[in-house]
């Protein structure tokens, strides 16, 4: 007799940390507000660094310490949010409260060094640990500030529009201006993660997240499923990932409402 199948839900299941990154434009501001002022009010609420004012006024003043500029773009990033937490598994790894602290308390270190501007706190606004009934995260908000940053070669060749078009090489590459400035950083989401490997940067985060930290607390890694050519050489070694497999080109997709 073959041995009953068991169902998939009940079968044990790893445990899984997280990292991931959240963006907020002009708009969000007073909703990250409001977020935060709700969860003090229903759950339970630790600061490793607490904001003083609105997220509207650290903004502000953050800025104004860095001396930092704005680059205008049409629907700017102005703060993004590393967001750390983990399924339920993960969490029954610890043996208490305080450990799970200590534990939020290295990933916020290991925050500071990942996106603070110059491996320092001044560009992070906020560091709050969340628990709730069924969950618990570390949302780390700051302001992509970068001292590193390219602008675009203009040509002289304008499109229909009237807008001057990028430069390009004798091989078709667009043309950049490479600017490096720690005295005025520039605040662009953009450049900040194309400062960090651009296509890459949020697998890579990812990966150096799992390496440095979660792995040591148990944490297993996901099959990857995201396209080769936004798969590094570290990443495509470590999911057995080729040319030509399952998750080398986008599926198909069925246009037929908009066609």
């Amino acid at each position: 007799m073959e041995p009953e199948e068991i169902a998939p839900w009940k079968l044990p299941r790893d445990r899984h940390a997280t990292i991931s990154v959240l963006k907020h434009r002009a708009e969000d501001l007073q909703a990250v507000d409001d977020y935060l002022a709700d969860c003090e009010e229903r759950f339970s609420v630790e600061y490793l660094k607490q904001m003083s004012g609105t997220v509207e006024q650290a903004w502000q003043n953050a800025m104004r310490n860095m001396n930092a500029e704005l680059f205008p773009r049409g629907k700017n990033t102005l703060l993004e949010c590393l967001q750390f937490g983990g399924n339920r598994e993960f969490w029954n790894g610890f043996q208490n409260k305080d450990d799970i602290r200590a534990y939020f308390q290295i990933c916020y270190e290991y925050s500071i060094r990942k996106v603070g501007y110059l491996h320092m706190r001044e560009n992070i606004l906020c560091a709050v640990i969340v628990t709730e009934p069924n969950r618990r995260n570390l949302f780390v908000y700051y302001l992509p500030v970068t001292g590193r940053w390219q602008t675009k070669v203009v040509s002289n060749i304008k499109n229909s529009y009237g807008t001057k078009l990028q430069q390009r090489s004798e091989h078709g590459e667009p043309l950049y201006t490479p600017h490096t400035d720690i005295n005025r950083p520039r605040l662009s989401g953009t450049e900040f993660w194309k400062q960090r490997g651009g296509l890459t940067s949020y697998s890579d985060l990812q990966e150096d997240f799992f390496n440095k930290i979660s792995s040591k607390y148990g944490a297993v890694r996901g099959k990857s499923t995201s396209l080769l050519k936004n798969t590094n050489k570290t990443q495509a070694l470590r999911f057995r990932r080729k040319e030509g497999d399952e998750y080398d080109e986008l599926p198909p997709f069925d246009d037929l409402p908009y066609g």
